[in-house]
């Protein structure tokens, strides 16, 4: 993303004093790998050295770091945070980048604090205000109804800062694509939804960068696709009844006539433009088991800003249905065998947890990534090197190396053995296993 590398690099002021860490097993990240008995030096926040006996510089601060892990920096790809209190928390968790996945003023202020030592926060992405149609689903978005306003949006959301423009359900078709050329021109990425009126594999060819939450995967995917599909995109934008039936009727209608057949040449096109998806897991499997015991989030809803909270900490009124419960539950299954299918395909995976719980959360999308069918290293690679290889950062972040950015973690515990050494080691809560529906 143009000028992004140097944005992340500029989002801290590095320590004073060079750091060695001895004895400690570097995890390589891209070959899922071990190398016990390493030294990682760190002179002004860059890794100068990782071997078995580098010389730590005069006045290095000596770490003796026998028995632990070491990992890079976490990054949550998606994620509404508006509380400065609450950004702590990421560090707290290992979780050292963020993508903001709608961007606000108080996000650019954020930013430059970081840039100003002013701020204890993980680096991060912003993307422009949530561009939609005529009449948005979520506030402080843009609204957009012609091919001019597009563009236009295109133009404001460089203009306010943003590093990518976010696209939402409601943006018209001729819009989208008028989006899509204008951001191309403008050398700006676009990520998001699916709008209602684009198929998945038209988004990826457009060049949508990211798709959220598997969006318009199941349509594409389905039997009754072209039904389906063409429900969706006949709704009426101004009934909220209508675009609510959207996602908790026709969708799951689609996942209940999934094709394998359908879902490979899908895939493959996902695959064939480098179309990345952000599963976002840890938010499908809060909304799926809401109403019960086994709510995920129960534990961590004081970690949640409190103008956010209310609408989880209501779970057990809103969704306490049985029936319901149910088939959310089988619906959340269907996502998940989805997820581990895009990996087999090779289409590229990026972690991202979307519930408003900082740093906790991606704890619980590690966990959820594994129990989809990826290996704990694909796991940890979604966290870490993806992110950057998708951000075109991959020079400066993503791995334990000479010449990166010393954005590190330290586990007492092998994380490619179990994934949920993240949560015992870095004061996250024990993972939950997801219920099998009932």
């Amino acid at each position: 993303m143009k000028n992004l590398h140097q944005s992340l690099i500029s989002q801290s002021i590095p320590p004073t004093r060079p750091l060695a860490l001895t004895g400690t097993t570097v995890i390589d990240i891209a070959g899922g790998s071990r190398h016990p008995g390493m030294t990682v030096v760190v002179v002004n926040g860059l890794i100068t050295a990782v071997g078995p006996d580098p010389v730590p510089p005069s006045g290095a601060q000596v770490i003796d770091a026998a028995g632990t892990f070491v990992i890079p920096g976490l990054w949550d790809m998606h994620v509404h945070t508006f509380q400065a209190d609450r950004l702590p928390y990421f560090l707290l968790n290992g979780v050292t980048g963020i993508r903001h996945m709608g961007g606000a003023p108080v996000h650019m202020q954020w930013r430059r604090r970081l840039g100003e030592g002013d701020l204890v926060a993980p680096r991060m992405v912003i993307a422009s205000r949530i561009v939609d149609g005529p009449r948005p689903l979520r506030p402080y978005s843009l609204a957009v109804g012609t091919e001019e306003e597009a563009r236009a949006a295109v133009r404001q959301s460089r203009d306010e800062g943003a590093d990518f423009v976010k696209v939402y359900n409601l943006l018209p078709r001729d819009a989208y694509f008028a989006l899509a050329r204008e951001a191309r021109r403008a050398g700006m990425p676009f990520a998001g939804h699916v709008p209602f009126s684009v198929g998945v594999a038209e988004a990826a060819a457009a060049g949508q960068r990211s798709i959220e939450h598997l969006e318009g995967v199941f349509l594409a995917t389905s039997t009754r696709g072209a039904e389906l599909a063409a429900e969706v995109a006949a709704v009426d934008h101004t009934d909220m009844a209508a675009i609510g039936r959207v996602f908790n009727e026709v969708i799951p209608a689609a996942a209940a006539s999934h094709d394998p057949g359908l879902a490979a040449e899908l895939y493959g096109v996902f695959a064939e433009h480098g179309t990345w998806h952000v599963p976002t897991l840890a938010v499908l499997q809060a909304s799926a088991y809401a109403g019960g015991d086994d709510f995920p989030l129960e534990g961590h809803l004081h970690h949640i800003e409190p103008d956010l909270r209310h609408g989880w900490a209501s779970h057990r009124h809103w969704a306490a249905d049985p029936a319901r419960r149910a088939a959310q539950a089988e619906y959340f299954q269907r996502r998940l065998r989805v997820v581990g299918d895009l990996h087999r395909a090779g289409v590229g995976l990026l972690a991202g947890t979307d519930t408003f719980v900082p740093g906790f959360s991606l704890h619980d999308e590690l966990a959820l990534l594994v129990l989809a069918g990826l290996t704990p290293a694909a796991a940890l690679r979604a966290a870490t090197l993806n992110p950057a290889r998708f951000l075109d950062v991959a020079d400066s972040f993503g791995s334990v190396e000479e010449g990166k950015v010393a954005d590190l973690v330290l586990l007492g515990g092998d994380p490619l053995d179990d994934i949920g050494q993240f949560a015992r080691h870095t004061g996250a809560r024990p993972r939950r296993e997801v219920l099998r529906p009932p």
